[in-house]
Formats: structure tokens, sequence, C-alpha cells
């Protein structure tokens, strides 16, 4: 039974589903399912959770389970964090519940500039009892007016507040001349307070009882006014202007905003507002966020005519390069004035609004005039209309064209190879092809990102993240890949309109991408989280497949033996202040931060959890550092997810961070640091290893390091990937040897055999020489290891697969990028004058040894990359001066041809091979 087949089947159930009691639910139980296709009720529920798994479905856990199709649900409903429901009624409420979150993410900045700001303002409103007051800070026209009433519809949406709460906004300026006014407004009044006051009046405080109020311009409030406030901050009592005798209750949470700093208040009014938020101004927020606010005000008046209106990117770019002194406010109203002006240009019955450069206010060009010495190289206008941007620049509609033609021809090839028309290896061969031809296009067609805000704004972005992937996570890339990334995510505006059979085809093909290239497909969905939070672009699979293509084409080093370590805690930036101190401190990023909300669930928590491991590499281990409370419920929880060991230290301070951060830089082992941590005082330790079954591996291994251990890796995964489900793991061999079976891939896989130049000498594991595959020998040993996994049938196309794969030429030709014929004949050239030096003939296997292993010698030679360290090097010089001179004269032709030369620690490990 195919996957795709079961989840299309639940794609169009879950068209029709809804929340009513009434509704057949039988369609999505796990029976019902198998009964459709006529198959094994284990069969379909092995295929429906994996696709939970997988985040295609929706897991209901109730009695029977039901599952939902994702994506469709998603389209009806809203977003998901998770996949696993306890309940329908549970997944109704988390709906619900998400929809008030809702109120801050429409926020342009929610999870960027205004990230402080928002966490700061939800700590006040989740605050027990009534919550804290709060002032916020920043000039005029940042919209803390529109923040104060976004904080008044949040706390309502969670329920801190009734539903008819009310909400009320003063502004302290109106009055500043009268305080006397200015009290009465505030605390109300008595009948004869004041020369007509004919009556009793209740005043805001009274007024927003059980609600929120709004005090802008709070820094005009008098020092009489201010110590009325604080008296009610402290006892909630307050006295009516002209009423000393009744002390008025009431229950009022405080809003309060200030364009001037806080030292225009006193000192005691200021201590009772414990929660103080500065909301940066427009410039503070960054070119991109600027860009988006433009955007949606033009879509703002777009909606307000009725009708299309057209910007040409010369406007759009002086609007951007423009300081506003009013900020926020003063950019709105600028581009109400720019469209009321083409509005009153457009001829009568115009069907659209066309804004240009003449439209905007003269005073622009007259203060600003160099605004316009540069205007964009993008062609073409952007149409804001019904919500959505649109370029009708020709240059974007070719690029966008090339796309969609690039992509529909990878949607062909993958056809035919599920029709048997074309092997696999060939499609992928031509899809790669296709992609890179396409984006060496796009990157020659791209503006010149000087002078055009979006392409200098996306260049700089994918340059952070590139930076961001080699500083944390060790991969090193080719530069043409920013560029070439940067340029397709420019010209991609917005998803490809895809028919149903090729929305399907996509996603199959997104599965098998997805397998092939694992390692490219995580650093995309990766790329995906740092697009989508920074730009707010939505990916699509055919991106998410075109970019994994793109990256399998070229060089990635990956340094996969990293531990990975991070800090989770509840609060505003606890965690992450801890990980930035210890990474300063050591000098290095070791650790990953994960600042949970204070209102955080477990769930909340997994999830996130689960979205870190799907991206990160983990198989050598993951350890985290959680707070006290709910965090340290989750180890059983995510313990089915996990790929590796995960070490839980339940103690998030400084100190013991910083002690595992020391550890992983010595390159202690996960287990190591385990037993270390145990002997602190304070922390609790729980180390923790996959539930699932070990699945087989080979460890590939060299004593020459890392890079040719990966060599070896992908030659034998040629070689048995078509008949054996077993993994090949790269691994450095110091560490094999050192450690043993501590290492982190005994502890994952059940290790069948080790294959390397050297044996790293561990106890009760196989070793296979690289020297015997080539020369033959090892034959023996592939039909013993393999023996307990597969018959002997299997084993002998896997044995002759190796020996294709493994000929001496070939093994050369992968470990090096140089001339392999010319290579071998100048190794053999030394080899033989290596034997007349030492009076002495090598055995076949040490010969094979001395191919592979001078070979990549002199790779290694001329990329200034020489081992350095030999073991008592200094009693080897002592010892074996004619050896040293003799290997080193042998040699000299390699030295002379490839103008490398060597030293003593690779002149000791040639020794080591011509008499081990």
């Amino acid at each position: 039974m195919k996957k795709e087949k079961v989840t299309d089947y639940l794609r169009k159930a879950t068209e029709n589903f809804s929340f009513h009691d009434d509704l057949d639910l039988s369609p999505f139980e796990t029976n019902e399912i198998a009964a459709f296709f006529s198959s094994k009720r284990t069969t379909i529920s092995r295929i429906l959770n994996q696709g939970v798994k997988e985040g295609e479905l929706i897991k209901i856990n109730t009695r029977p389970v039901y599952f939902l199709h994702k994506r469709t649900f998603e389209k009806n409903f809203g977003k998901l964090k998770g996949s696993v429901f306890k309940s329908f009624q549970a997944l109704s409420e988390y709906i619900l519940e998400d929809s008030a979150e809702m109120i801050f993410r429409r926020l342009i900045g929610y999870d960027k500039s205004l990230k402080e700001v928002l966490e700061q303002m939800k700590t006040a409103i989740f605050y027990p009892d009534n919550g804290l007051p709060i002032m916020l800070l920043g000039p005029t026209g940042i919209g803390k007016t529109y923040l104060a009433r976004l904080m008044y519809e949040y706390t309502k949406a969670k329920k801190r507040i009734k539903q008819d709460a009310p909400f009320y906004v003063f502004n302290c300026a109106q009055y500043a001349n009268n305080p006397e006014l200015l009290t009465s407004y505030l605390f109300g009044h008595v009948k004869g307070a004041y020369t007509g006051a004919d009556k009793d009046k209740a005043g805001l405080l009274e007024r927003a009882d059980e609600g929120i109020l709004f005090l802008d311009e709070a820094h005009r409030l008098n020092r009489e006014g201010q110590e009325k406030l604080f008296t009610f901050m402290d006892q909630g009592i307050f006295y009516r202007l002209g009423d000393t005798e009744i002390a008025r209750k009431a229950k009022v949470r405080l809003v309060f905003a200030t364009t001037e700093k806080t030292s225009s208040f006193l000192e005691t009014f200021l201590r009772r507002i414990p929660i103080k938020v500065y909301v940066p101004s427009l410039d503070e927020r960054g070119p991109f966020e600027k860009s988006q606010l433009i955007e949606h005000f033009f879509m703002e008046e777009s909606q307000l005519f009725q009708l299309p209106i057209e910007v040409s990117h010369q406007t759009l770019d002086a609007l951007n390069k423009y300081h506003y002194e009013g900020n926020i406010g003063e950019c709105k109203n600028m581009i109400k004035y720019t469209c009321g002006c083409a509005y009153a240009k457009a001829a009568k019955g115009s069907d659209k609004i066309k804004v240009t450069l003449q439209d905007l206010p003269k005073e622009m060009l007259k203060n600003v005039p160099q605004l316009f010495h540069h205007f964009t190289a993008n062609e073409g206008n952007v149409i804001f209309f019904s919500g959505r941007k649109q370029s009708v620049g020709e240059m974007n509609e070719l690029a966008i064209d090339k796309i969609r033609h690039t992509f529909k021809n990878c949607l062909k090839y993958y056809q035919k190879v599920k029709e048997g028309n074309i092997e696999e290896q060939v499609a992928n061969q031509k899809m790669c092809e296709d992609i890179t031809v396409l984006l060496d296009q796009l990157i020659f067609t791209r503006p010149d990102d000087n002078i055009n805000i979006m392409m200098g704004f996306t260049l700089q972005t994918m340059q952070e993240f590139f930076r961001y992937l080699e500083t944390n996570h060790h991969i090193k890339y080719e530069g043409n890949n920013v560029y070439a990334l940067s340029s397709y995510l420019f010209f991609k505006t917005g998803l490809l309109a895809l028919n149903h059979q090729d929305e399907v085809l996509s996603e199959q093909l997104l599965d098998d991408v997805k397998q092939r290239y694992k390692k490219e497909y995580q650093i995309v969905l990766m790329v995906k989280t740092f697009i989508e939070n920074r730009i707010e672009f939505q990916l699509g699979n055919e991106d998410i497949i075109i970019m994994t293509l793109f990256l399998s084409t070229t060089k990635i080093s990956h340094d996969e033996s990293r531990i990975k370590a991070m800090v989770i805690a509840h609060g505003y930036a606890t965690a992450s202040s801890i990980a930035n101190v210890c990474n300063r401190i050591l000098g290095v990023n070791v650790f990953d931060s994960l600042d949970m909300e204070i209102e955080a669930t477990t769930d909340d928590i997994i999830e996130k959890l689960r979205h870190y491991l799907e991206i990160n590499e983990t198989n050598n281990g993951l350890i985290i550092f959680v707070d006290m409370g709910s965090l340290n419920q989750i180890q059983n929880q995510i313990q089915e997810y996990i790929d590796g060991p995960l070490l839980f230290i339940d103690q998030v301070t400084t100190m013991p961070v910083l002690e595992v951060g020391h550890c992983l830089m010595k390159g202690n082992t996960i287990h190591e640091i385990a037993e270390h941590m145990q002997t602190l005082e304070r922390p609790k330790v729980n180390l923790l290893h996959p539930k699932k079954k070990k699945a087989y591996a080979i460890v590939t291994s060299c004593f020459t390091g890392i890079g040719t251990a990966m060599q070896i890796q992908k030659l034998l995964e040629k070689s048995i990937k078509d008949f054996l489900e077993v993994h090949i793991v790269a691994h450095d061999f110091d560490r094999l040897k050192k450690n043993g079976m501590n290492e982190a891939p005994f502890q994952l896989y059940d290790v069948l055999a080790i294959v390397g130049t050297a044996n790293p000498g561990i106890n009760g594991v196989n070793f296979i020489s690289l020297e015997d595959i080539i020369s033959g020998k090892g034959e023996n040993d592939v039909f013993r290891i393999f023996g307990k996994i597969a018959a002997p049938d299997i084993i002998r196309r896997v044995n002759d697969n190796i020996i294709l794969n493994f000929s001496l030429d070939k093994v050369i030709e992968s470990l090096t990028i140089l001339d392999t014929e010319k290579l071998i004949k100048n190794v053999e050239k030394s080899i033989i004058q290596l034997e007349k030096q030492m009076n002495r003939n090598f055995s076949n296997d040490k010969k094979i040894a001395l191919y592979v292993h001078i070979s990549c010698m002199v790779e290694r030679l001329i990329r200034l990359s020489p081992i350095t360290e030999y073991p008592d090097q200094d009693l080897f010089e002592r010892t074996h001066t004619h050896e040293i001179h003799a290997i080193k004269s042998a040699l000299s032709v390699l030295e002379d041809d490839y103008c490398v030369q060597l030293n003593i620690p690779e002149i000791g490990y040639i020794f080591n091979i011509m008499n081990g």
C-alpha cells in the first residue's frame, strides 16, 4: 500500500471536516481507511503513524484514534504547532487559543524588533490578580496607542478580563495646563468641587473598573496626579475631587506611555511601574520592517479606495530611504497624501490608481534631494490590491516564468521515473542541471543590490544565515551559494499555482528528495525558518525541492562530530542571556537557546524541541539545560524523537553551563560529560538514549582525517544502498581509538564493522582495511559481516559492487581532486624508489596502503593542511634518521611535481605503513 494514496484519501476527507456534533467521523478512523483500501489494519496504522511523525497528518488520540490531513485542516482552521491532540475538544481549544496569539502576530515585526516589547507586555498581562502596570517609552508616532489597544484585545482573548471589559484612552497633555480638570477626568468629582461642577461625576478610574486605562503622554501628569495614581496602584483606592471621606475602589490595569525620559517622573511614581518597555523608532526597526509597513499602508489605501494601487519601484525606493521624523505616523500620513494626489489626477472611471514620484509631497524632494540620485534597477511597478502585492515588471515576470518552467521540468523527470521510463539517477542529474542553469540565469538577471533595497536586504539576510551556519553548525559553504539563493528568493514572490496532479507529484518528489539528500534538506529547512522569520516570505514545496537539489550540486563540508548543546528556560531572554554569556567566554558558539513564554505549556516546549531536532544533526548527542517546573517533565516525552544520546541537566545557571562548554571544547564525549557533571553537587543529571531499535551501521574512519573517512563513506553508500538497510557513518579515528565503544556511533547503531586505513582497535568490533577491500582480500570479511542481515545472493551482489567501486584508481579519484592517472603514476615511481632506498620489496597490501595514503597526503599538502603531530616525534627523529632520509628522497619526485614539502609527521605515518 503506497503512503501517497492514503494521504490523498485523507486530504479529500478532511476537506469536509467540521467540529459539528453530527459529523460522521468514520472516514478518519483506521478501520474504515483499511476497509476502503482492502488492506490490513496494521499496514494502514503504520502508514498513518508515519504520516503523523513526518508532520503530514494530525492524530486525535481518542478511542478509536482518528487521523486528519494536516495541510488541508490548516487551510480551513489555521496553523497548528503540533500533530498530536488528546481529543477533538483539545484541537478545538487550541485553535481558539491560537487565535489570541494572532492578535499580536498581525503586528509587523512581532517576532523581531517588537519581540521584546510583546514579551514584556505579556508579563504585565499574565501577572497574578490584576497584572502589572506598564509604561511604553519611545518617540512620537511609533504606535504606542495601537499597542495598548492590541494589549486590550489580547487580554480579553486570553480571558484575563471579561469580553465586555472597558478600555479607555486618556491623553494627559490635553489637560496639562489645568491640573484640576485633569484630576477630575481621572478620579471624578463631587458636586461643588469646582466652579461648574453641578453634579457628581465618575472619573475614568471608576468607568474603567475591571478593564484597562491607557494614559498617553503620562509625563504631563503633575506631581499631585502622580502621587494620587501611585496611591491607587498601591492600595486600589482613590478619592473623587472635592471628597476626602469616601474611599472608592476599582480594579484597573494601567498602561502608561511617554515620549520623554523617565527622569520626568517622580521616583516614587516610577517605583510602582515595574515594567518599562522601549518601543523602537521606525529607523531602529530596520529596512525590511520599514518596507513591510510601507507596503501595508498601500494595502490599506487600496482597500479604502476599493481600487488597485500601482506604485513605481522608484517611488517605493524613495519612501523606503526617507527618514520620517514622526516615525510610523508620519509615514502612514505621507502615503495617504500620495495616494490622494494620485487619485485626484486619475481619469474619471479609471480602474486603478497609479502612484509615481510626482505624487510624493514636494517637501520630500526639497528636504532630501539625494533620495532621487539613484533609482532601483528593477523594472516595472508593484500593484497592491485585495491584500496582495504583485510585481508587474518584465524582468520579474521573465524570472518567474523561468522558475515555473524549470520546476515543471523537474516534475516531468520525476513522473518518468515513476513510470519506469528513466533511471532515478539520470532524472536527478537532469533536474540538478536544469536548476543550476536557472540559478545562474537569475544571478545575472538580478538588480544591483547596492541600489535595490529588497535585493540588498535579501542578500544581507542570506549572508547572515550562512555565517550562522558556519558559526553554529560548522557547515562551510561556497560563496556563490549566497548569491544564487538570494537571487532566487528575490524573484520568487509567491507560491507557484499547481494543479492537483502536479501538487501530489510535488509532495512525492519532496519525500524522495528528503530521503536522498538529507544533509542538504536539513540546511534548507534551516533556511526556511530563517527566511520566514526575517523576510516573512513563505517557502513552498517547489522552493524546498529546488534549493535542496541546488545545494546537492555544491560543496558543503559539514562537521557532524559536534555534540549539540542548548539552554531552555521560562521568561524573557533568560535562556539566551546565559547562552550568550557562555559563548562569549568560550570564544565560540557552543550553546543554542530557547526562551519560553511564561505561560508556555509542556506541549509547546516539546513541539519546539521536535522542530529543533528536525533541522539539526544530533546523532552524536544533545545536551539540554532546563529550569525547574514543567520543563523537567519533557525528557520522557521527547525520547522517542531523538537520534542520539540526550543529556538533561536540571539547573540553568551560568557556572554549570560554562562547565559543560569547557568539556565540549576539550572534545569530551557525552558520556564523559554526564559522569563529570554527576560529580558536582547541585545539578540533577539524566542521560537518555533513543527508544528506537538500533539500525545497522558501518563506521568509516581514517587516521589522516575525517575528510578521507567521508569519501570512503560515499563509496560504501554507493556500493550497498540498493541492497541493504545499513547506515554508513564517517567518524574521527583518534576519538574511536581513545574512547572506543563510548563514541556516539556505538550508542546509536548496531555497528557491523569499521572500514578504514588503520584499525582503531576496539574490542568486539570487526575491522576491514581499505587495502584488503581494494586488493580483494576482504571478500571473506564482507560475507562474514553481512551474513547476519542478508542472504548470500544479496551479499554476493554487494561484494561485486564493492569490487567495482573500490578499484585503486576509483578510490584515489574519490579521495582527491587531482588527475588520478597522473597521480598514480607519480606515486608508483615514488614507491619503486622507496623499495630501492630501503632495499626491500613491499607486499601487495602494503603497496595499496601506500598508494592510498600518499595520494591523500599530496592533496593535503597542496591544500596546506598537513598532518602536524606524530607520537614521540623527537624520539622518532633521533632513532630513524636513515629511514626519514630514504622516505624524503624517494618522495622528492612528488615534492617537485606538486610543489609541496614533506614534514616529519607525514614521513612518520608513511614509516608506520611500511613497518605495520
